[in-house]
């Protein structure tokens, strides 16, 4: 991997790891806030990328949009059940950690990518050092069923991920990006408002702005993600991404006062000597 492509994707792992640090502390319903965070981004920052392309719209990118909209629609239902059942300490590590396991795989067995032995076993040093930290909560009582929905999690990432590979080379990025920001919470809008209804408008009436800086963050981050799929295979940039996890980790410690467990150390150590391997891939 280029010195380049393995700075910039470290570099945005910064945003994604702010953002999941904010959603952690902040007070709201992290799905409600999560979901209008996305929709009112996508709602500003899509006319403005429309405005920019350098091509029209085409129908081929519809079922890419459609596709990836719905697979992150459902990842919206299912995080808002999972953090109900289990703590975010435990969903985000193992869901990102089993992610990276699946889209390795699909993408080898579809001969999409050829990984060297160096780079596949980075990949295993970030997923088992993902799982290592997930692995501090699963002394909560209610932590099996937060890893089968961890897991079920980290197969809808794995199917948008997969989606994306493909979308990033056909559509314009950051109109990809921004209108999956509407996309996704339109799938998503109908099973949540029933249930979530006050939460949904508490989160638009005092969060709006805190929530768009966190998509745009997010929405940031991806964009340099889906970049770099085009210079780097795919699963080495999923796994390089997850350094985010650190940073998360290392922001909890130092600011949520969150206890240091040696399996937090270890899974730590895991990740940055699997990304190390990645970068020497």
């Amino acid at each position: 991997m280029s010195a380049l492509v393995f700075i910039i994707v470290v570099s945005a792992s910064l945003f994604q790891a702010w953002w999941n640090f904010y959603l952690k502390k902040i007070k709201a319903d992290k799905s409600a806030f999560l979901l209008m965070s996305w929709l009112f981004f996508g709602v500003v920052a899509t006319p403005i990328t429309i405005y920019f392309m350098d091509k029209p719209f085409q129908l081929s990118w519809l079922p890419f949009i459609l596709a990836t909209g719905f697979a992150q629609g459902i990842y919206l239902v299912l995080l808002c059940w999972a953090y109900t059942v289990a703590d975010i300490s435990l969903i985000y590590p193992m869901a990102r950690g089993a992610s990276i396991g699946f889209t390795t795989l699909i993408l080898y067995f579809m001969g999409v990518h050829e990984l060297s032995p160096t780079g596949a076993t980075g990949i295993i040093g970030v997923v088992l050092g993902s799982l290592c930290l997930a692995s501090v909560e699963f002394k909560n009582p209610k932590s099996r069923v937060g890893i089968l929905l961890a897991f079920l999690l980290g197969s809808i990432i794995t199917s948008y991920t997969v989606i994306d590979t493909f979308g990033s080379k056909e559509i314009p990025i950051f109109f990809y990006v921004t209108v999956m920001n509407i996309a996704a919470p339109i799938f998503a809008l109908p099973f949540l408002w029933k249930g979530r209804k006050k939460d949904l408008i508490h989160v638009w009436r005092d969060y709006k702005w805190h929530g768009f800086a966190v998509a745009f963050a997010g929405s940031f981050s991806y964009v340099i993600v889906m970049l770099a799929y085009q210079q780097a295979p795919a699963p080495y940039i999923l796994a390089l991404r997850e350094i985010s996890i650190v940073f998360a980790a290392l922001l909890g410690v130092k600011f949520l006062k969150e206890p240091v467990y040696p399996r937090k150390i270890f899974g730590i150590a895991l990740i940055l000597a699997g990304i190390v391997l990645i970068k020497m891939a």
